[in-house]
C-alpha cells in the first residue's frame, strides 16, 4: 500500500484572526507549518529568503501585515518591509519551489470614494489612501508579478477566535451599561474568520490565480449597523437585554484621534468564488451568532 503523504502549508501571521483559523481548521487535510514573529522577523529579508528556502512546503498563506494605519504612517519604512518587500520574498520562494502562494490583502486598496460595490470579476479601482493601503497594494502587484500561481484575496472587517474584535467591544460595552458611538458613514461587509477558510482551502487546491474577493455576499454595512446587528444577535441569545441597548451614531470626520485617511465605501462582492469555484461564503451574522455561543 502506498503511502500517505499530507501536503504542507506554511501559514503566516499564525497568531492573528484568519492566521489561528487557517492553522485550527486546516491542520487535519496539510501539514501546517505555523510562523509568528518568534520563527522570522519579516523585516529581516535575508534570514526571511533563506528561512522559507529552507523549509520544504506545497502552499504558503501570508496572513502577516503591520495593519495598524497609525502606526504604519508613524514608521512607514517598516510598513513597507512587512506588507510590501516581505510578501515579495515569499512570491520568489513559491516561484522557485512551484508552490501556490495566498497573499491575504484588504478591502483598503480599493478606491472608496464612491458608493460603489467593488466585484472581482473585473478589474477595480484602486487607490493607495495611506501608508498601509499603499503598501498592501504594492504587495498586490509585488506576489503577482514574482508568482505566477498566485492568488490575491481581499478580506475586509473580520472577526473570530484569534483575538478581541468589533463583535467583543460591541457586547462588552453594552455588558458594562458603557455607552457607545459608532461611526454611520463608512461601508465594508463583515466576515466571520471560520467562515472562510473553507473557500481559501478550495482556492488554494484550484487552478485559479488573481485577485479574489474573499467575503460574503450580502448588503454593505456601516460600523453602527454593525453594531445593532450584533447587539440584536446577543439580545436573541439572551446574552443581552433591551435595556442594555446603548448605541449612538457618530461620523467618521469627527474621530480626531484619526491621523491617517480611512477609504468610506470599500464594500466587497466576489462573483468569481460561486461563478469560477462554485462557493458561497456563509452570511456573516450567523458567524456572530456561532461565535457569541
Amino acid at each position: 500500500m502506498a503511502a500517505f503523504f499530507m501536503k504542507k502549508i506554511v501559514i503566516t501571521g499564525a497568531q492573528g484572526l484568519l492566521g489561528e483559523a487557517s492553522c485550527r481548521l486546516l491542520k487535519n487535510d496539510y501539514h501546517v507549518i505555523p510562523l509568528t514573529r518568534s520563527e522570522v522577523d519579516l523585516t529581516d529579508s535575508e534570514k526571511l529568503s533563506s528561512y522559507l528556502s529552507d523549509l520544504e512546503f506545497d502552499f504558503l498563506i501570508n496572513n502577516a501585515a503591520m495593519s495598524g494605519l497609525e502606526q504604519c504612517l508613524d514608521q512607514p519604512a517598516k510598513a513597507e518591509m512587512v506588507n510590501t518587500v516581505a510578501p515579495r520574498i515569499m512570491a520568489e520562494v513559491c516561484q522557485k519551489k512551484g508552490a501556490k502562494m495566498m497573499q491575504v490583502s484588504t478591502d483598503y486598496v480599493l478606491d472608496g470614494r464612491e458608493n460603489v460595490v467593488h466585484v472581482d470579476d473585473v478589474p477595480s479601482i484602486t487607490r493607495g489612501s495611506g501608508v498601509y493601503s499603499k503598501t498592501k497594494l504594492a504587495a498586490e502587484n509585488a506576489v503577482m508579478s514574482a508568482c505566477e500561481s498566485s492568488i490575491i484575496a481581499r478580506v475586509s472587517w473580520l472577526f473570530g477566535y484569534g483575538r478581541n474584535t468589533f463583535v467583543d467591544q460591541v457586547v462588552n460595552s453594552a455588558l458594562a451599561g458603557e455607552r457607545a458611538a459608532y461611526i454611520s458613514d463608512k461601508f465594508s461587509v463583515p466576515n466571520f474568520s471560520d467562515d472562510l477558510v473553507p473557500a481559501m482551502k478550495k482556492l488554494l487546491e484550484s487552478d485559479l490565480t488573481g485577485v479574489i474577493h474573499l467575503c460574503n455576499d450580502v448588503e454593505p454595512e456601516t460600523w453602527f449597523s454593525y453594531a445593532d446587528k450584533i447587539i440584536q444577535v446577543a439580545i436573541n441569545l439572551g446574552i443581552l437585554n433591551d435595556n442594555l441597548y446603548l448605541i449612538s451614531e457618530s461620523k467618521l470626520d469627527e474621530i480626531v484621534f484619526f491621523k491617517q485617511e480611512r477609504p468610506r465605501y470599500t464594500a466587497m462582492k466576489s462573483k468569481r468564488l460561486p461563478k469560477e469555484l462554485n462557493v458561497d461564503v456563509r452570511n456573516w451574522e450567523c458567524g456572530v451568532r456561532e461565535y457569541l455561543l
